[in-house]
């Protein structure tokens, strides 16, 4: 489900047509991939080729996502595991095409064979994605000193979404406190947290492509933005701790830092950021459902809230 599905655009045979046609391919064949809120993405398979082909929800700005492309060029030529952007007729990676009268931005990349993994990652492969991660936010720093875009130092954590969940939409009572305490949630971010473009969203959930224990592939640079890297591995944390437990977090972290130690004002400012990305992921869980919502469907939320703030993360 996408959390604005009013913005998508519908995949037909038609629609397609109209858009891989901007990059010469006439025989194909699609499927729809399930994965992701924001955007729409489908596996085309023509000229013996198989691709990924993003279409943007409508309300983007041309400029952000050429800034996303270029920063994944950056990387690619830097050995980060990034899929190849096919350039359309005219040379762009970045086609603008209009269909039933609604203008769409489509990018369309080389298919990565491979898999997401969402249960209980190895170590191997804790271990590949936590140092390309950590490289990852290296090269974000540096990418930022040369880049020429607005920069804004981030202040804090509180969540915008949860706003949008009614009343209607819960079920219980202990789901209406969990809320109230989302709403009120609010963690100040020191202005001495290193910051740099990150991808905000690498988990093995669904941007990361795994094959034989090892990271093949890194998309969805949709959340691309100048930002504190603890934040961007916070999320990470989350979400591994999530699939994997503590001693995978605990793995990952260490591995992290074999390429980049974290900095004192980054070990205080972590386990806030964990435990704020447990908040988003239950609002983004509810908004996603958009029923009337029990306490088990968000009971590992619920536990993880009273874990982290316990957890130790030196």
């Amino acid at each position: 489900m996408k959390l604005k599905p009013e913005s998508q655009i519908t995949l037909t045979q038609e629609s397609l047509s109209t858009i891989l046609g901007a990059y010469g391919i006439y025989d194909f064949s699609f499927k729809a991939i399930d994965k992701g809120i924001e955007n729409s993405s489908a596996l085309i398979v023509g000229d013996h080729k198989k691709y990924v082909m993003r279409v943007y929800a409508q309300g983007k700005k041309d400029e952000d996502i050429l800034f996303e492309i270029s920063f994944q060029d950056y990387l690619r030529e830097l050995e980060i595991p990034i899929p190849k952007l096919r350039k359309d007729k005219n040379g762009d990676e970045l086609l603008i095409v209009s269909i039933d009268n609604k203008r769409w931005q489509v990018i369309l990349m080389d298919f990565v064979e491979g898999q997401n993994a969402t249960v209980s990652p190895s170590q191997e492969l804790v271990s590949s994605l936590a140092t390309l991660q950590a490289k990852m936010h290296l090269l974000g720093a540096k990418f930022a000193k040369d880049a020429t875009r607005p920069k804004r130092y981030w202040e804090d954590l509180r969540d915008n979404l949860a706003s949008k969940i009614e009343d209607t939409m819960i079920g219980s009572q202990e789901v209406k406190d969990l809320i109230q305490r989302i709403k009120s949630y609010h963690y100040s971010l020191s202005p001495d947290l290193p910051h740099g473009y990150n991808h905000l969203d690498l988990d093995f959930d669904g941007n990361v492509i795994t094959k034989d224990n090892r990271v093949n592939g890194i998309v969805d640079f949709d959340d691309l933005q100048y930002s504190p890297l603890v934040v961007c591995l916070g999320y990470s944390l989350w979400s591994v701790l999530h699939e994997g437990g503590v001693d995978a977090m605990r793995y990952y972290l260490r591995a992290y830092e074999t390429v980049r130690p974290l900095t004192t004002a980054e070990y205080t400012a972590l386990p806030n950021v964990v435990f704020f990305r447990n908040y988003v992921m239950v609002v983004i869980r509810l908004l996603l459902q958009q029923e009337n919502h029990s306490s088990k469907d968000v009971a590992d939320f619920i536990y993880l809230e009273s874990i982290i703030p316990r957890l130790n993360f030196r």
